[in-house]
């Protein structure tokens, strides 16, 4: 028995769907969607930002940034609702990273930090040698298991429950759940072997 909000969900998901795979109009279905999961994009952005993010990169401007990056795209082909939203989770890692850079080129340096990676997959983006050094391992990660930088940008970039990154994956929680505690693992060797 499906509720009325479950529905309105079902509905969304199906109409951002249908605008995607209408490739006649690739910019104009952009714009639509984002209109549709505006809301849902600065929810994960908020995540993605978390506590300890700085007034330059708030949940609004990082949503604002992917639109400007995704709609200014010479060639952009959108392949679906896991498409956008894979596109959109690696264009949030992108701005992330850079925002990072640029906070550790103002400071001229620091002292190497841990990462701090919550369970619900959430960065501390006042930390950027920390984001740095997700963003390496991750590239290193991708040589070996593509799948699991997926996941992870879905979790820690996008900010996606697991059940929701399922549904766009097409598999199990339960999977997730042993690949996000993989991910984890593999991830805290990796950066303790940089620090």
């Amino acid at each position: 028995m499906s509720s009325p909000h479950t529905d309105a969900i079902t509905a969304e998901q199906a109409s951002v769907t249908a605008i995607l795979n209408d490739a006649q109009s690739s910019r104009d279905a952009l714009d639509r969607v984002f209109g549709l999961v505006y809301g849902e994009l600065k929810q994960i952005a908020n995540r993605v930002a978390g506590a300890g993010s700085s007034a330059t990169l708030s949940p609004t401007v990082l949503v604002h940034e992917v639109y400007a990056k995704l709609i200014g795209a010479a060639q952009l082909e959108v392949g679906g609702r896991q498409h956008f939203y894979a596109l959109c989770a690696r264009t949030m890692r992108q701005i992330v990273v850079d925002h990072a850079r640029g906070k550790l080129a103002d400071k001229r340096g620091g002292g190497a930090q841990v990462v701090e990676l919550t369970d619900s997959g959430a960065i501390d983006l006042a930390q950027p040698q920390s984001m740095l050094a997700l963003d390496q391992a991750l590239d290193r990660l991708q040589q070996r298991d593509p799948r699991l930088v997926e996941l992870l940008q879905y979790r820690v970039f996008a900010g996606m429950e697991l059940d929701q990154i399922a549904e766009l994956m097409e598999v199990g929680v339960r999977q997730l759940q042993r690949d996000w505690k993989r991910a984890r693992i593999w991830l805290t060797e990796a950066l303790a072997e940089s620090s």
